[in-house]
């Protein structure tokens, strides 16, 4: 049993590492470009065009947001991704962590950045389909790295049925995975060991009786 435990290890800091790094890609971004919000915010700087704190700070908003559109606006992309993390997840016996995997990583990807340009928009700012007309914030020119926010919601919605039929098919695989290695492990040890007989026991292959 502590053999199966320590052969077991290695393979489950694998998967929790290539988890790690799988969410990663797709969340990280997305909380750098709130990072640089937060600054704003900290510094009370209101979204315009002037500089915040005396930097343009709306140079390292647009370059964060530019970073976290990258992935998840391909679907191949994000749909592979969330499907490595939660199959590391099943792995690692975490059934709950890699359903909830495949339903809120792929929105909170889309939706985090999304959330970051909505809070930042000011009356000056305008954002069309084609992408950012004239805005400027913080100093900085934010070219199209707006304008995808205008898509998100039909993004999501685009993949709201994909990630649903995704979490019931390999959520119901991984629980029966999990299943079967917990019934494996419950399986009572056979007991190998012989009882040994004391001097003087009485019995069948006693000599001295």
């Amino acid at each position: 049993m502590v053999e199966d435990i320590l052969d077991d290890a290695p393979k489950k800091r694998a998967a929790r590492i290539i988890w790690c790094v799988s969410a990663g890609l797709l969340v990280v971004p997305s909380l750098l470009a709130w990072l640089v919000r937060g600054v704003a915010f900290a510094g009370s700087c209101a979204p315009g065009a002037a500089p915040c704190l005396g930097m343009t700070l709306g140079a390292g908003l647009r370059d964060a947001l530019n970073l976290a559109w990258t992935l998840p606006t391909n679907g191949v992309v994000l749909i592979s991704l969330t499907v490595i993390a939660a199959l590391a997840a099943y792995c690692e016996h975490r059934t709950v962590i890699g359903t909830l995997s495949l339903l809120l990583l792929p929105i909170s990807a889309l939706a985090l950045p999304a959330l970051a340009v909505y809070v930042t928009l000011y009356p000056d700012c305008h954002v069309g389909s084609e992408g950012i007309d004239g805005c400027l914030l913080w100093g900085a020119e934010m070219g199209k790295s707006f304008g995808t926010a205008i898509l998100v919601p039909d993004m999501i919605v685009a993949l709201a049925p994909t990630c649903a039929a995704l979490a019931v098919m390999m959520g119901l695989i991984g629980w029966f995975l999990a299943y079967q290695c917990r019934h494996r492990d419950a399986k009572p040890q056979h007991q190998t060991t012989m009882p040994m007989r004391r001097f003087g026991d009485s019995g069948e292959n006693n000599p001295f009786e």
